[in-house]
């Protein structure tokens, strides 16, 4: 855990501005694991800011040191523009009569010392549905595309990327998937977020997003959806622990727990909340609540899950395949691994149709196009090698089902 730990308290200056003491030797594969694990967190442009001027880095291979510059300089300036063309996009789109809500992204990267370096690799945006083919029309005619849409299908959320400039936007019309029966009732926490949206300004643009009460109840639910699939990363406790100091008079913290109590939510954030302040220097005071002395706190368990899983939790495949077990027990709260795997080969009929149009064409071809999931998943499995831990995905399932029982998420 060496490695971690300096990185942790690397990525603490970073969030805070502050400078980061050279007190460490670190051989040349200590530098490159230290590279890795803040890359597979997507912070390692923060973590090279703190670190390129320290005697102790200057020593290390004058070949890495240019490969973790270049890095940086690239994905900074890579942000930098994408920034300003969104910022740009969205005054056309209110001009246009359109005032999406912006949810995360640009919105969490103001909070930093320093923007650019907090990467994002898209923009959300929240419309209304009734809305939803004005705002395509106009997102085509800006010369964005997606993949073509099924006439009459409800679609939850839709993909555009701009070809010429590179900006990627996911367009939602709901903030979770409603047919997930591990989340999908977690909509019905943001039914009030249009009326009470706010407006906030970033590099002189004035974006409309969610009232930070519901923003900050966003990246909580956001970031349990990921629990529940594969895992998320230290990234995003970074972005709710700057929220909620940041916004820490506009959050009533009684209405905030009743609800996270109410959706089995209360023990995860504490906890979340707690690995703020243990090692990000992000006290509780700071955010305008006592430490809840009805919460066991072991942030441990939680905070090694991160690390390991890499900032979607994807860091390999058997950790992919094993939110099938998670998310079988959330939704039918049953631990079993063979039901979670049987949940993954056999998905519903409308899972296969989108994902094999072939059966949507040929209904007597559904057969085969579970015969296609099951040998993909069979084929991608083999050809993939084994994680460092050399868990199945099975393993990794289970005890992460015991971390959704640990911290309550599972009603038990």
């Amino acid at each position: 855990m060496k490695i971690e730990n300096l990185f942790l308290s690397i990525l603490k200056d970073a969030l805070h501005g502050n400078e980061t003491n050279d007190f460490w030797e670190l051989s040349m594969k200590e530098w490159e694991k230290l590279f890795q694990t803040a890359q597979k967190q997507s912070v390692a442009p923060m973590i090279y800011q703190q670190i390129f001027h320290l005697p102790s880095f200057t020593q290390a291979d004058p070949g890495f040191q240019n490969f973790w510059k270049m890095h940086t300089l690239k994905e900074a300036g890579n942000q930098a523009r994408c920034s300003a063309l969104f910022l740009m996009l969205y005054d056309k789109m209110r001009q246009n009569g359109f005032t999406p809500l912006v949810v995360k992204g640009i919105v969490c990267r103001n909070l930093y010392p320093n923007p650019d370096l907090r990467i994002s690799g898209d923009e959300d945006l929240l419309i209304p549905r009734e809305q939803f083919a004005l705002m395509d029309e106009f997102l085509l005619k800006e010369g964005f595309v997606r993949e073509n849409l099924d006439e009459g299908k409800e679609y939850q959320e839709v993909g555009y990327h701009h070809l010429g400039n590179g900006l990627y936007l996911e367009m939602h019309m709901d903030l979770f998937a409603k047919e997930s029966g591990a989340y999908g009732h977690l909509n019905d926490l943001f039914t009030d977020a249009f009326p009470s949206s706010v407006i906030v300004n970033i590099q002189g643009t004035e974006v409309h997003t969610l009232h930070p009460q519901l923003h900050f109840l966003y990246l909580l639910c956001h970031s349990l959806k990921h629990f529940l699939h594969s895992g998320f990363g230290v990234r995003q406790v970074c972005d709710m622990v700057l929220f909620a100091q940041h916004y820490k008079d506009q959050i009533c913290w009684p209405d905030l727990i009743k609800l996270l109590r109410k959706n089995h939510m209360y023990e995860f954030s504490m906890n979340l909340l707690n690995i703020g302040e243990e090692y990000f220097d992000v006290s509780w005071e700071s955010l305008n609540i006592s430490k809840p002395e009805d919460v066991t706190f072991d942030s441990l368990p939680l905070l090694n899950d991160m690390l390991d899983g890499g900032i979607y939790g994807k860091s390999d495949a058997d950790r992919i395949h094993s939110a099938n077990i998670t998310l079988n027990a959330a939704e039918n709260e049953k631990a079993s691994a063979a039901s979670g795997i049987l949940a993954s080969l056999f998905p519903d009929k409308e899972y296969i149709q989108t994902h094999y149009p072939y059966t949507k064409k040929c209904g007597i071809l559904l057969p085969i196009g579970y015969l296609h999931r099951i040998g993909s998943y069979l084929l991608k499995k083999k050809s993939t090698p084994k994680n460092s831990s050399g868990k199945s995905s099975t393993q990794i399932g289970m005890e992460r089902v015991r971390l959704l029982e640990k911290y309550k998420i599972l009603d038990k």
